[in-house]
């Protein structure tokens, strides 16, 4: 189907792939195979997807279909004697080849249109042209909302903000020189901080009901590199002025303004477009966007609330008006169960931006310190996207029916980011809504986007796929991750607009009629209960993979898990990478005390060696072992109850297993010995190279015999076995459905087989 014989014709699945890689010809056909019918994309990866060139057209040649406005691509055919193009998507005939295609008007002489980067990669960036532009690029900028309110001061987040910034203001991406900043904190009143002076000037506005600006956009948002000095002694004030003390716990009120904190935010950037990143340890108590405990306090998580419920509805409208003028919000969030995290995360959202949350968060623990202090440097160096539209087209007969991922709609088939995070995923439903013609069918995403460093391009990647009239090469054919995922997005969007016991259901009934359907339309025969579940090797992971899903802290149903908890997990779940939602759904179990002396050395790249994965069962762990559990999120070391002395003076520095105690580190020892270094060397790893989003995995020692929190913790990631949830107080067991936390992947594949 290509115009030309390149490898790279085909879009890299890093960038976008298809739940199914060979279409049914038919709706009739795709509903009969039960199976779902999505795109996932990663338009904007943090690094380049490996093994693979995405080329910069520079020479403003930008060829579009005048029929369906998608872009020429490896799949289009020359007619006429290579005068015209037939488009592949729309069928129309009639497109002119520019004539730069064959010949090079700087040099004057004859060029190779099959040497063309547009002919030859499925995914390739154009330097935008002016038809492409309504205003000159923005530049990067940023304002900083900070709370500091008793809460917020109280748990020393403030110290550690202004510690991680310091360090990371080289770090901004500022090629140009173009990149502004600007400082705002929050309590029962609004800071605002001069800083185009010798030092920094604070402007305190009480009067929070009618804010205004009390300096011009220039003196509150400044050139970073011309105010660097100020802005870092800013930096060393603000540790000092809410460091917690005495005089700190007398004159601090617990109390909050952030809407209207938000809203004179948004008129900094009004005339830019840009960035806010919040950083909220309090619930918001004052002016519009107010909160109130109760709301939170009636939520609870037994499966009959709504997943990511906001209780206010100010912070949708606040983040319409966002998207408008090109905003993004960031928000960082601390504290107690009195915080509301499905309501803050709101604004991100809806405006492309990213949720962080550090439950009990406290300064004077290292391993929250460390933690946060490595998200706020990832987060502030990275190259993001600005004011970004994305739109995918289809071949006839394919159409996108719904959307999923963080970012607001410009028209129905428009999405608009006003920033585009690195390693973002977004997801988009097809409907086959009129039979498929021709033996392909074709896929386009096409996303406009301003680099960081002031550069309008626009991203083209192009998917060919198959269509078969035949439901075994369906079946056959899954990418059955992207199914599983695609899954659930679609339940995460029945938790989260009916209840989250809709979303498990979902899930369990959705692999049902999958299994059932293969074994009626491809075997022709239901299994009995003495026979083993059939099912092709291409959706051999889909039991195991839902399974993960529904007893995930997103579904979990049992009251045990906290609504915030639950929230996070469903903001995990809807963001990820690739790369992470796997781990993080299906954690990686390694043992270390008797791993090979290869793995935690390096091998010819210089990566890490890793030691080979085990099945998520308690019948893998020895009672005297040590083994890592990881799923990109957190890390947890299992110390076993019977572990030898020398296990525990390599590894952990104390002479015996009984010394061994339980709870978060920032890491482990360094310690003089071969086991020690290659255990470091393999927690460096998961915590650097193979992370690739903004979350820093916290680490954790887990003694079998310890803190019983933190021994059930580690269990609920065995992920095969039955486990004995705790029980809340508000833990119904009439409630309980048939599949839960207690139920084994053994009797999770009897029960499909039952159903079917």
């Amino acid at each position: 189907a290509s115009a030309t014989a390149s490898v790279y014709s085909q879009c890299d699945p890093g960038f976008q792939r298809c739940t199914l890689n060979a279409l049914p010809a038919s709706n009739y056909l795709l509903k009969k195979s039960k199976l779902p019918l999505s795109v996932l994309l990663e338009p904007y990866p943090r690094s380049q997807v490996e093994n693979v060139e995405v080329p910069l057209i520079t020479d403003g040649v930008v060829n579009r279909c005048t029929r369906c406005k998608s872009f020429i691509n490896p799949f289009v055919q020359f007619i006429d004697g290579g005068l015209k193009w037939q488009c592949n998507l729309c069928g129309l005939d009639s497109n002119d080849v520019p004539p730069a295609y064959d010949w090079d008007y700087i040099t004057k002489q004859r060029s190779d249109r099959w040497s063309r980067p547009e002919l030859n990669y499925g995914c390739v960036d154009y330097v935008a042209t002016s038809e492409f532009m309504s205003r000159p690029p923005q530049p990067p900028v940023y304002v900083f909302v900070i709370d500091t309110s008793l809460e917020a001061v109280q748990t020393g987040m403030i110290e550690v903000l202004a510690e991680a910034l310091t360090a990371s203001l080289d770090r901004i991406p500022n090629n140009e020189g173009r990149t502004r900043i600007g400082f705002i904190t929050v309590n029962h009143a609004i800071g605002f901080y001069a800083l185009n002076n010798k030092e920094p000037e604070l402007m305190m506005m009480p009067e929070i009901d009618d804010i205004y600006l009390p300096r011009s956009h220039t003196d509150l948002v400044v050139n970073l590199e011309e105010s660097k000095a100020i802005i870092l002694d800013l930096l060393e004030r603000l540790k000092a002025m809410f460091t917690m003390n005495a005089e700190t716990y007398a004159t601090t009120k617990n109390n909050n303004c952030l809407g209207p904190a938000l809203k004179v935010a948004r008129q900094l950037l009004a005339p830019t477009g840009g960035k806010i990143i919040c950083f909220q340890a309090s619930l918001p108590n004052m002016g519009i966007g107010s909160l109130y405990p109760y709301t939170i306090h009636k939520q609870n998580s037994t499966g009959e609330h709504l997943l990511l419920e906001p209780a206010s509805d100010f912070y949708r409208s606040f983040s319409e008006e966002c998207t408008k003028l090109h905003i993004c919000t960031d928000m960082f969030v601390f504290g107690s169960q009195n915080i509301d995290v499905a309501t803050l995360n709101v604004v991100p959202r809806f405006t492309g931006g990213q949720t962080h949350y550090y439950p009990g968060f406290n300064s004077k623990n290292q391993g929250d310190r460390e933690k946060l202090k490595l998200e706020i440097k990832k987060l502030i160096k990275e190259e993001i996207g600005l004011e970004a539209i994305i739109r995918t087209r289809c071949s006839p007969g394919l159409v996108c029916k719904s959307y999923h991922g963080n970012f607001s709609f410009q028209e129905p088939d428009i999405l608009v980011l006003p920033n585009v995070p690195r390693d973002a995923s977004y997801c988009a439903d097809l409907a086959i809504e009129r039979d498929l013609q021709g033996d392909y069918a074709y896929i386009q995403t096409c996303m406009l986007f301003t680099t960081c460093f002031g550069e309008r391009c626009i991203r083209v990647m192009t998917t060919c796929i198959p269509v078969t009239k035949k439901i075994t090469d369906v079946y056959y054919d899954v990418d059955q991750l992207s199914c599983v995922r695609a899954l659930a997005y679609q339940a995460i969007d029945k938790a989260v607009t009916f209840k989250v016991r809709d979303g498990k259901e979902y899930l369990i009934q959705k692999t049902i009629d999958i299994c059932r359907s293969y074994s009626k339309e491809v075997i022709g025969i239901a299994p009995s209960k003495n026979t083993q579940l059939k099912i092709s090797r291409s959706l051999s992971l889909l039991p195991a993979m839902t399974l993960a899903l529904i007893k995930s802290e997103t579904f979990n149903d049992t009251g045990a898990v906290p609504v915030n908890m639950s929230n996070l997990s469903g903001l995990l779940l809807r963001t990820l990478p690739s790369s992470l939602w796997t781990k993080y759904v299906y954690p990686n179990l390694y043992s270390l005390h008797n791993m090979p002396v290869q793995a935690g050395t390096f091998d010819d790249k210089g990566h890490c060696i890793m030691p080979a994965k085990l099945n998520l069962s308690s019948e893998r762990l020895e009672r005297h072992g040590c083994y890592l559990i990881e799923n990109g999120h957190r890390i947890l070391i299992w110390i076993g109850r019977e572990a030898v002395p020398k296990l525990c003076e390599d590894l952990l520095n104390v002479s015996k297993v009984n010394e061994v105690r339980s709870g978060q580190v920032p890491a482990l020892p360094i310690l003089n010995n071969a086991f020690s270094e290659r255990v470091g060397r393999i927690i460096k790893s998961l915590r650097t190279d193979q992370r690739h989003s903004n979350h820093y995995p916290s680490l954790y020692v887990v003694k079998e015999d310890g803190d019983p929190m933190l021994r059930n913790w580690f269990m609920t990631h065995l992920l095969e076995d039955r486990q004995q949830p705790l029980k809340s107080s508000s833990f119904n067991p009439r409630m309980q459905k048939s599949i839960s936390l207690e139920t084994s992947y053994f009797q999770w594949i009897n029960y499909i087989k039952d159903q079917m």
